[in-house]
């Protein structure tokens, strides 16, 4: 009895020239299966990571970027005010560009060592301080100047200053590459940073303004 391809012997292959035996056919269709399920596989894999990507962007995009969360500026005048008594002094709070930002105003330290410390930042980078000793302070240069030698004098509104220029150490000067001190009243004060030296000049005429404004007069002499 003749068969046809397809028919009850089963298909002719045309590799083997002729109808297919049962094991064959199931052999077959175990690896059709088989080839079937690995690509539904691979499918799915490229999808997941597709969906892990399109998570991954979405996550980025949501995130906010930039240089964190900024604190909000603080209050110099208040805080003066606030640490005033504390202090036994009118404490300063010099009138600066509206551009800088205060990120303290805090007193630091204890006995002999007490100072009102006040800190500026400058168009997202430069950075102003200022270091006044309360009565009684004795090391407030040594600590607020990280031990910079004076390198000359100045006068910046109406008050002598000493002058730590150590722009020449670079990265070395640390937050002190240019600084300036002074005399008022009964107490030694310093402006300094990492802002250029016209900056902490500026700050150093806003001190003396300030100083004047509170009745704290310089003695004349250099700390």
């Amino acid at each position: 009895m003749s068969t046809t391809p397809g028919g009850p012997a089963g298909r002719v292959v045309a590799e083997l020239g002729r109808p297919e035996t049962p094991l064959e056919t199931a052999e077959r269709k175990a690896r059709d299966r088989a080839l079937r399920r690995s690509r539904q596989n691979f499918r799915n894999l490229i999808s997941s990571l597709v969906v892990c990507v399109a998570a991954v962007v979405l996550i980025i995009l949501l995130v906010p970027r930039g240089d964190g969360v900024q604190q909000p500026a603080v209050d110099v005048r208040a805080a003066a005010q606030q640490y005033g008594d504390t202090a036994g002094q009118p404490l300063l709070a010099p009138k600066v560009p509206a551009d800088w930002r205060s990120n303290a105003a805090q007193l630091r330290g204890s006995g002999d060592t007490s100072s009102w410390y006040v800190g500026y930042v400058i168009d997202g980078e430069g950075y102003a301080g200022i270091t006044e000793g309360l009565p009684g302070d004795s090391a407030v240069l040594a600590t607020a100047l990280d031990g910079a030698k004076a390198t000359g004098t100045t006068t910046i509104g109406g008050l002598p200053w000493r002058v730590y220029d150590r722009r020449d150490l670079g990265q070395d000067a640390g937050n002190v590459s240019y600084g300036l001190a002074t005399r008022i009243g009964r107490v030694v004060v310093a402006v300094y940073g990492t802002a250029t030296p016209a900056e902490v000049r500026s700050l150093a005429a806003a001190v003396a303004t300030d100083a004047a404004a509170r009745g704290l007069k310089g003695t004349g002499s250099l700390p």
